[in-house]
């Protein structure tokens, strides 16, 4: 089901030519691209990023790797006797 500002934009655009339509359509793709230039992020910030992902990564792999490599303790030898049931 169509949101409340799709249903205004239907609106806004069946008044209008389909020149003037395109036109706005246009200035839309333009209005965005020019957004995304003005916005954008720097590579050098992305590349700290994911450096950092990397090295968390890591870590987290050699910690898994260090417990399933290690031996575990045997369990103490502790005598184990059957429980008795109560009459």
């Amino acid at each position: 089901m169509f949101g409340r500002s799709q249903v205004a934009r239907f609106l806004i655009m069946a008044e209008l030519s389909q020149k003037e339509q395109l036109a706005l359509h246009e200035f839309s793709v333009r209005y965005r691209e020019a957004l995304a230039r003005q916005h954008q992020t720097p590579e050098q910030s992305l590349d700290i990023v994911r450096d950092a992902v990397r090295e968390q990564y890591e870590q987290e792999m050699e910690a898994k790797r260090s417990i399933s490599i290690e031996p575990s303790e045997p369990a103490e030898d502790k005598e184990r006797e059957p429980q008795e049931a109560e009459p």
